[in-house]
């Protein structure tokens, strides 16, 4: 066998040496490859980790920041709704809403006609979605998105599938004094308001809208006298009735909806169960949202958040005539289709934080002294405001507990904001009082942005809340 000589063994040598060389290249080529790769799904996990919020409360405004946080992200989001009861377990359950823009006199209320645009607009998303969800459309929902709907959610207030979210057939407010009614056409050039425009009509007028509605003589008789003008009522004819718990059951099936249409990994999820110190949601969440109603009075001193609690009491009836039009008052009546209206509220200001958390709801008619004077009360005020109804039967009592904000200059305006809690910020929605279905469209969409902009600034200084 011949020996190698000494070229060939260098040349061998070249050979291996070159073979090592592309090996160690390769190599080092995988571990760029794989460390390009790791990296890149470190990004790609960094960039779908969504941003958990949780907002404790699931009325009226708990849902709408809910569902305007799902509209309004860009990324990913994780929202948590977190509710002792469920969607629509507090005092925003227990109401049925008029949506109108005006007060008593008929003036607009500072950013009423936005504010009733607003709810409209999410009324008919929940209406669109709550027809998604009885198709079964919600339920194929990608695995991304940890729906939070229990089925037992909205049954103890009243949600009906099936029923409408709401209808506008219009509200009318009789003139119940002579001032009111002059009133009425002082302010009209105030009420050309889009969609919401309102009408001074004739006492004739309004018992066409509403059979069975009686006035005063001092009414009548300024009317008839024509100097100053008198009307016998104000209607609104695109006025929104609104049945309250149906509606936020449907406007979470929208948050649900929208979340599964959402950026990879975003969820919409409901927990039940009670918060009693916001500090327990610090490690889990990077922001929490509280829109709790009264049960903001067990959170924070009033030197903090500013609210007076008041309890109220509402009838749900049977109606045994054809009203249609909702009637507004000092007590309301709430046409909800031919077989259930809502009569009410009585105004109780020695309500408590218990009160929310042990009474809210529906209630046994002889549970007690208050329930049976709550009953007789309305069952007066209500024959005042609409006389049929004193013949209507009594299908449920009903009882809530508001919170109303302090006066200002603008009149009665929720509180908006946020409160900072050492280092960290917490956003508040609170003292929504008698008018969380005007505003409560505009509280989400103002907190929304405020929280994926992390800038208070973003809510508007009328209404703005900054605790620190």
């Amino acid at each position: 066998m011949p020996t190698p000589t000494r070229a060939s063994r260098g040349a061998r040598a070249g050979v291996n040496d070159g073979e090592n060389q592309r090996r160690a290249t390769s190599r080092r080529s995988s571990v760029r490859r794989r460390r390009s790769r790791d990296a890149r799904t470190r990004a790609t996990s960094e960039k779908t980790a969504a941003r958990k919020i949780a907002i404790v409360g699931g009325g009226f405004a708990g849902t709408s920041v809910a569902y305007h946080a799902l509209e309004r992200a860009r990324e990913a989001v994780a929202v948590t709704v977190i509710d002792r009861v469920g969607i629509a377990g507090g005092a925003s359950g227990v109401a049925a809403g008029l949506v109108h823009p005006y007060t008593a006199r008929g003036r607009v209320v500072w950013r009423g006609v936005e504010g009733a645009a607003g709810a409209r607009r999410l009324m008919r998303v929940a209406a669109s979605a709550s027809e998604t969800a009885a198709d079964g459309g919600w339920r194929e929902r990608s695995d991304d998105c940890d729906g939070g709907w229990r089925e037992d959610v909205g049954r103890a207030t009243g949600e009906r599938r099936g029923e409408p979210v709401s209808r506008e057939p219009g509200i009318v407010r009789p003139a119940r004094t002579a001032k009111q009614g002059m009133d009425f056409v002082r302010y009209r050039s105030e009420r050309d308001a889009a969609d919401f425009a309102s009408a001074c009509v004739t006492t004739e007028e309004a018992k066409y809208l509403a059979p069975g509605l009686e006035f005063t003589d001092d009414v009548i008789d300024a009317e008839s006298r024509g100097e100053p003008p008198c009307a016998g009522g104000l209607f609104i004819p695109k006025g929104v009735v609104v049945d309250a718990p149906r509606y936020l059951a449907a406007l979470w099936d929208a948050c649900e909806l929208l979340a599964s249409r959402g950026p990879a990994g975003t969820r919409a999820s409901l927990r039940v169960r009670s918060i009693t110190d916001v500090t327990e949601l610090f490690d889990e969440f990077d922001e929490v949202v509280l829109c709790c109603g009264a049960g903001i009075a067990k959170l924070f001193d009033q030197s903090v958040i500013p609210v007076q609690l008041q309890g109220g009491h509402v009838l749900e009836l049977k109606p045994d005539d054809s009203l249609r039009v909702g009637v507004l008052g000092t007590t309301y009546v709430a046409p909800l289709g031919e077989t259930r209206a809502m009569v009410g509220p009585t105004k109780e200001y020695d309500a408590t934080v218990d009160d929310f958390f042990d009474r809210a709801g529906v209630i046994q008619r002889d549970a007690d002294a208050r329930a049976t004077r709550a009953e007789r009360e309305l069952r007066e005020l209500a024959s005042r405001a609409y006389p049929p109804t004193s013949s209507w039967e009594l299908l449920n009592l009903k009882y809530g507990v508001r919170a109303n904000p302090p006066r200002t200059p603008e009149g009665a305006l929720p509180l908006v904001g946020a409160v900072t809690l050492g280092d960290r910020r917490v956003w508040v929605a609170a003292g929504l009082g008698a008018r969380g279905l005007v505003y409560h469209a505009l509280i989400g969409d103002w907190l929304s942005r405020a929280i994926m902009e992390n800038d208070v600034s973003q809510i508007p200084i009328e209404c703005r809340l900054d605790v620190r």
